[in-house]
């Protein structure tokens, strides 16, 4: 019996030992950026999103990319929405970052979520890979942020799915191209 408990344990600790060894302290890497999040840029990426679905191809600037997402997410979850902006900031690699600005008193310290990683294609859908994340000086890597990718691209799958798609990132912009455009 005092076998079992001793395995129980061990493997308890060797689980939680485990999880804790993503979790370090710092800031997520990602780029950063200074968009201006306003409702007119969130207007021109909607209309550039549909000319894109039209046309094959949508380009979006980190102030349009930003304040959709901002936006949308508002206009969508309503007034007890914790979010202030999301920053979206793109780099030339296809990188991106994710700063998401809460509202006052959401955490206790900081005010900011930051992750970072790539964007890409999986199985024809946009796919994100994020690589990092931080809230509050404690950043969370590797295996701990798979969940999490997971749920982001199983939504990008579902919006539209079974297209060849190709994204590229340079310096401030995010191109996605649908039907080998």
């Amino acid at each position: 019996m005092h076998n079992r408990k001793m395995w129980a344990l061990s493997l308890a600790l060797v689980l939680v030992l485990a999880s804790l060894s993503a979790c370090t302290m710092g800031d997520a890497m990602g780029n950063s950026c200074s968009p201006t999040i306003s409702v007119e840029n969130a207007l021109a990426a909607q209309n550039a999103g549909m000319a894109g679905l039209a046309m094959g191809k949508v380009e979006w600037n980190e102030d349009q990319l930003s304040s959709f997402l901002t936006v949308l997410l508002q206009q969508n979850t309503g007034s007890n929405f914790p979010v202030e902006a999301i920053n979206a900031c793109v780099e030339s690699g296809n990188n991106i970052a994710l700063h998401v600005q809460l509202k006052d008193d959401v955490l206790l310290g900081s005010n900011m979520i930051s992750l970072g990683g790539s964007i890409g294609v999986n199985n024809g859908s946009v796919a994100v890979d994020l690589t990092e994340a931080s809230a509050n000086g404690f950043a969370v890597s590797g295996a701990m942020l798979a969940p999490i990718n997971a749920q982001i691209n199983a939504a990008l799958a579902g919006a539209v799915s079974g297209l060849p798609v190709n994204v590229e990132t340079t310096d401030d912009m995010l191109t996605i191209s649908m039907g080998g455009m």
